[in-house]
């Protein structure tokens, strides 16, 4: 008991120091601690009464919104906006996740304060954001506490170091490219901005997921995957799959399969099923784009990557009912299919994160010839990439430890030379 306590102090602890670190000023970071009290203390209300659930979330986003959006324009705290209310669109998350899962009796409310407070704050997760339950994260905590084996070391040092290698190291080229692309001007500019802002996007998230992972396993405590190569998923769906995986179950545990379900109820068209699930994935990428700031640019962003899901899983849809189960398979296994579809995909993700860096004033038709641009590179760069990061993948298996070695040095040797580091994530997101 007294170990868990020990290690539920620590992570609390360790939260809120980051927290502090990372907000612009010490008032920024007032919100985190007070919305993880305010859902702690709807949990057993909640529990007991199942009904007090809809209020209580519209408490929560309506807390958010607040200090987000409403008390910065007043004046009466600093400008937030992304990434300056670091951990706040988190712990509202994990805190609507909660009380789901309490009303559904899945989630126990008589979790020690404490406890509760320590999985909403849990350090490592502040760096990429897995969202895992809170179930997994107690039971971890109430484990018997043992220092790490030798083997526990080397293997998670490793990722600790390959972590930090691509948010330094690999990052900053594409960070260069981006911030080339911005500075030139027309088409070409606008494509080069875009496919270096999503090289360092994925490249920095793959980074901050193998950090978090790595770090929470030396501490005892297992966090989901959060990043699985999206630059190889062949659909739009896909890409949400392998790119941040964890808000993408979330969402659609939370979000989309709730809408769907009432959009059936309340239509009866079970037949239109396809089409009424389009409908849900533009009104849940739209939430989405929402949560990341109030404003036309992240409502088109969101509401671009929704088109293209619904626009997605309706062709499927389609195409298997046209072609049979066997002829899509078919279609499906082709090489110029394939290559389209995951150009489509990718290169659509990659045009939405536009509206996230895109000033309002440099916003013109140069941005449709940009894209036929992002495509052909991506037609051409996606093929042989898989096929080197799967060579690379089993090599890096092999040979964990002198890989992580070289990267050490060159990480090392890249700060001493000036290196500057790309920017935190948090600054977009």
């Amino acid at each position: 008991m007294l170990a868990r306590r020990a290690r539920a102090v620590a992570f609390v602890a360790g939260g809120l120091a980051l927290v502090a670190w990372l907000a612009p000023t010490p008032a920024a970071m007032l919100p985190v601690p007070a919305m993880a009290l305010a859902g702690c203390a709807m949990l057993r209300p909640v529990a007991r009464r199942p009904g007090l659930l809809p209020a209580s979330i519209a408490a929560l986003v309506g807390l958010f919104l607040l200090v987000r959006e409403v008390l910065p324009a007043l004046g009466w705290l600093p400008p937030i906006g992304l990434g300056g209310s670091i951990g706040l669109s988190y712990v509202m998350f994990r805190l609507v996740q909660l009380l789901v899962d309490a009303a559904e009796g899945e989630a126990s409310a008589e979790a020690p304060l404490l406890s509760l407070l320590a999985w909403l704050l849990f350090p490592p997760s502040f760096l990429a954001g897995p969202i895992g339950r809170a179930q997994d994260f107690l039971e971890d905590l109430a484990a018997p506490a043992a220092w790490p084996s030798r083997d526990a070391w080397l293997r998670h040092g490793a990722g600790i170091v390959g972590g930090l290698f691509g948010v330094v190291v690999l990052a900053a080229g594409p960070w260069w490219v981006f911030r080339q692309g911005l500075a030139a001007p027309g088409a070409v500019g606008l494509a080069a901005a875009a496919l270096g802002f999503a090289a360092w996007l994925w490249i920095s998230f793959a980074g901050y997921s193998r950090l978090a992972v790595s770090l929470a396993a030396l501490m005892g405590v297992r966090l989901p995957e959060n990043f699985d190569r999206p630059w190889a998923a062949e659909t739009m769906l896909a890409v949400w799959s392998r790119w941040h995986i964890s808000l993408s179950d979330w969402f659609r545990l939370y979000v989309f399969n709730p809408l769907l379900k009432m959009l059936l109820a309340t239509t009866g068209a079970t037949k239109q099923a396809h089409w009424l699930g389009a409908i849900a994935y533009v009104v849940t990428f739209l939430l989405m784009g929402l949560w990341h700031g109030i404003g036309w640019r992240f409502a088109l962003y969101g509401l671009l990557l929704g088109v293209a899901a619904g626009v997605n899983k309706a062709a499927q849809t389609l195409l298997a009912r046209r072609l049979g189960k066997q002829g899509y398979a078919a279609l499906k296994r082709r090489r110029d299919y394939a290559l389209a579809s995951s150009v489509g995909a990718v290169g659509t993700f990659v045009m939405a994160l536009m509206f996230l860096w895109l000033p309002a004033e440099a916003v013109s038709l140069a941005i449709l010839p940009a894209a036929l641009i992002v495509a052909a590179v991506l037609a051409t760069v996606l093929p042989a990439g898989r096929v080197v990061a799967d060579r690379a993948a089993l090599r890096i298996e092999a040979h964990r430890g002198q890989l992580a070695a070289m990267q050490l040095v060159v990480l090392v040797a890249a700060l001493a030379l000036g290196l500057s580091p790309p920017p935190l994530l948090y600054q977009f997101f």
